[in-house]
């Protein structure tokens, strides 16, 4: 009898010590953010949203080598219902919906015995963007990204698998390269990527197409920090388009002056000059402004002109000003003007559509992981009113509470 109990002790000791040693560690963060929006386009189109978001990033961690990750977002805009099934639903009274959010999945790991770092499934991707972000891919996709540093140069290369159709026709790939180089003073991120497209694809309509690009940061001098983003893009048998920015920004005690400039071409009477985007709401993520890109602080309304591409301008900003403790400002003061040949809409200007943009941006840390955010834009416009345009002014008032964790 104590043969079979000691046995039985021996046997709880390695199944203990085995579970012990494959334990992994979660991590949860995240935020949930509600807030008021508030949109008037002239006196006519109006919104006027109240909506919530939540977002959780799970990590589990097995060891330095080897983590997954998934990431859940669930949306509502108060009072929609959206038939209760997909994204954003269950907004409205009873407050029932199926709208959680796959935002990522994947694993990451060290590949034995090297220094090659590999992320594999559903993840955020993203080319480099030094002064706004980068206008032709940033968002979740489905890809492997393998990296490795050499020296001082971080080498990654990429797949992702945006559009998979029925067919090979309507599927698209992207292949791409980043070198990520750390020179001191100055940093360098050159990068490279190919979209295979089928002709049925939505990217570029269907058209192989590829990008270069470059990203600098340098800081010559103490507190003085200039970048610069060059791209060129072009699909087979269109001309090519391309995208420049430009940001100067010198650290104060009291706030963060910046001058930012940035050129975008448009298309031609031909319809082809545009610099093409890796599809979706890609073009969205270089934000210079409130109403350009995804630039809104506190929003439900964002893009109302659309895309950087096709415009170009000019900024004079300050952030980080501090008056009261806990309280910073952000103002920008921007004219910007389309690069294409014609006028369509309040997204796609022409050459003879223009704007000044106003924006004002206030967030008070009540606690440590709470932010109040007060997000204030205004813009007149002058557009073409040979087009399907007929708008005077722009004004977007909104608020919301941010929970950190």
């Amino acid at each position: 009898m104590k043969r079979i109990i000691v046995l039985a002790l021996a046997a709880c000791m390695v199944l203990g010590a085995a579970f012990g040693a494959s334990a992994a560690e979660f991590k949860a963060t995240g935020y949930l953010y509600t807030g008021y929006d508030y949109q008037s386009i002239d006196a006519g189109k109006k919104t006027n949203d109240f909506s919530q978001r939540f977002r959780s990033q799970i990590d589990i961690v097995a060891s330095e080598s080897l983590s997954g990750t998934v990431f859940f977002e669930i949306d509502q805009t108060w009072g929609k219902q959206n038939g209760k099934v997909g994204g954003g639903s269950g907004g409205g009274l009873g407050a029932d919906g199926v709208n959680i959010e796959t935002k990522r999945a994947y694993m990451t790991f060290m590949l034995p015995s090297t220094v090659v770092k590999v992320r594999s499934g559903i993840q955020g991707l993203s080319l480099p963007g030094a002064v706004m972000g980068s206008p032709v891919l940033g968002n979740d996709v489905a890809g492997i990204v393998a990296s490795a540093p050499v020296g001082n140069v971080n080498v990654t290369g990429f797949f992702a698998r945006p559009y998979k159709g029925t067919t090979s026709k309507s599927t698209t790939d992207l292949f791409g390269g980043i070198l990520s180089a750390d020179l001191g003073v100055v940093s360098v991120s050159p990068y490279f990527m190919f979209a295979n497209n089928g002709k049925q694809s939505p990217v570029a309509n269907g058209k192989e197409t590829q990008w270069y690009g470059i990203a600098v940061e340098a800081a010559p001098v103490e507190n003085l920090t200039l970048a610069f983003d060059g791209v060129y893009g072009k699909s087979t048998s269109l001309d090519a388009g391309y995208f420049l920015a430009g940001k100067a920004a010198y650290a104060t005690d009291f706030a963060v002056p910046a001058f930012v400039a940035w050129y975008g071409s448009g298309n031609d009477s031909d319809g082809e000059g545009i610099m093409p985007f890796a599809g979706g709401d890609n073009n969205l993520n270089a934000a210079p402004t409130t109403l350009v890109g995804y630039g809104a602080a506190a929003t439900s309304t964002d893009a109302t002109f659309g895309s950087a591409i096709g415009k170009w301008g000019v900024s004079l900003q300050a952030s980080e000003i501090t008056f009261i403790e806990n309280v910073t400002h952000t103002v920008r003061a921007t004219y910007l003007r389309g690069t294409n040949d014609s006028s369509k809409d309040i997204e796609s200007w022409g050459d003879d559509d223009s704007a000044y943009e106003f924006d004002f941006v206030t967030v008070y840390a009540a606690y440590p992981n709470l932010d109040f955010i007060f997000d204030l834009a205004y813009a007149g416009t002058d557009f073409d009113k040979g087009t399907a345009k007929d708008v005077d002014n722009v004004f977007k008032a909104a608020v919301g509470a941010k929970y950190n964790f």
